[in-house]
């Protein structure tokens, strides 16, 4: 019985954890090279549409992940702390635990909070903002190669922690 909850959670975090990270990499290796190229009134009907929906969906699979890793890790680990925080093993999850909230508060502190800041100018009828809205913008794409960027790093921890003996 052990065997089947420990697989059904890390099913799951596997999961959210593709969804969280997929959906990063989608905004930066095609949302953020196909925007520039569509007409500006067509970008801004999207982005309107699409930014409510991001900042709902990318955090949500996030804590999703960071919980299910989290009980992974505890269940895989019997919650001994002599195991979780005395191995390779546990070191090597610890590890990506933190970079997992870390790039979690990246996001939520950077890309979240801009981009409703970004939808609130797109609301306007005419955005006197330029200058403050393409600033907006870099934030937002630096925060996605950033979280992109842990994620890869974290995925990398994963694999070395199967290569770790419990």
């Amino acid at each position: 019985m052990a065997d089947v909850v420990a697989l059904v959670i890390r099913f799951f975090h596997i999961l959210f954890g593709i969804v969280w990270i997929g959906a990063v990499a989608y905004g930066v290796g095609v949302v953020r090279r196909v925007m520039p190229k569509v007409e500006p009134p067509a970008r801004k009907a999207v982005m309107r549409r699409l930014i409510p929906v991001v900042v709902q969906y990318v955090p949500g699979s996030a804590v999703m992940t960071i919980l299910t890793g989290a009980l992974l890790y505890g269940w895989l680990g019997g919650f001994s702390p002599a195991l979780l925080f005395g191995s390779g093993w546990g070191l090597v999850l610890l590890t990506a635990l933190i970079l997992t909230i870390t790039a979690f508060a990246i996001g939520m502190l950077f890309g979240v909070r801009v981009a409703k800041k970004m939808v609130l100018h797109m609301e306007e009828e005419s955005c006197t903002h330029q200058v403050e809205f393409g600033g907006m913008q870099t934030t937002f794409n630096r925060t996605q190669f950033i979280v992109l960027g842990f994620g890869f790093a974290i995925i990398a921890l994963m694999v070395i922690a199967t290569t770790h003996a419990i």
